[in-house]
């Protein structure tokens, strides 16, 4: 666990904390009350306990909607949904046209072989480049190499997810996703990409994407095609 970047304007500015610090006090009242004096604040010590769990339901609403210190004020006037923008956490995994659209592009990259055969190092393989249990003769369909791939691409999207911080547009995601299930998560989260993303300079990000275009210290061409690709489809979305 660790704390989210803006944890200090949180603390000091979100309406949800200061209630909830309210609700706090509110709750320990009435104990302080039975203990001092029954009557010492004219009111029942139920009328606390309401007063307790209608600040922490206020709270709720108070966490999700823009708060005027954010700066958004006027952006949420404007805007009909009024909240503040959730982490894309999941948004493959969760949206059928969304993983779809992943399995579609990365897919592409990866290529499919639907017979099982022997990788340049001698790993038998099938489908998307699954090497998991593959044995000799193992033939599977399309839909079923689908079906693999959509799992691996829920397990990186997982594993990217532990250290994207950022809201990042869905087609944004996609291409993070392609990336990291090309170079693998503990180089993605490690990467200038993702600290840039998690900055809030998305374009920066997509724009680093070029960059992971080598293999064994070789610019390699099928790499350089896949990166472009994906800074397309991440500008595109930024656009979007």
């Amino acid at each position: 666990m660790k704390l989210t970047p803006n944890w200090k304007t949180t603390l000091t500015s979100a309406w949800s904390v200061r209630l909830l610090i309210l609700a706090a006090v509110i709750s320990v009242l009435p104990v302080f009350v039975s203990l001092v004096s029954p009557d010492l604040l004219g009111l029942d010590p139920l009328v606390f306990a309401g007063i307790a769990a209608l600040v922490n339901l206020i709270a709720i609403p108070a966490r999700i909607l823009v708060q005027p210190t954010s700066g958004l004020w006027p952006a949420f006037r404007r805007d009909e949904s009024g909240a503040v923008r959730k982490r894309t956490i999941g948004v493959l995994a969760g949206g059928s046209v969304a993983l779809a659209s992943a399995i579609s592009f990365i897919g592409q990259w990866e290529g499919l072989r639907t017979e099982a055969y022997r990788d340049v190092i001698g790993v038998w393989t099938v489908c998307y480049g699954e090497t998991k249990g593959v044995r000799p003769g193992d033939s599977y369909s399309k839909t079923e190499c689908d079906a693999m791939l959509a799992r691996e691409i829920i397990a990186y999207e997982a594993a990217l997810d532990r250290c994207l911080t950022a809201d990042v547009p869905t087609g944004m995601k996609v291409a993070l996703v392609s990336w990291t299930y090309n170079v693998g998560p503990a180089a993605a989260c490690r990467s200038t990409l993702l600290r840039k993303a998690n900055a809030g300079d998305l374009t920066g990000a997509c724009n680093e994407l070029p960059r992971w275009n080598r293999a064994g210290g070789r610019v390699i061409r099928g790499l350089t095609n896949r990166r472009m690709s994906e800074r397309a489809m991440c500008l595109k979305a930024l656009k979007a």
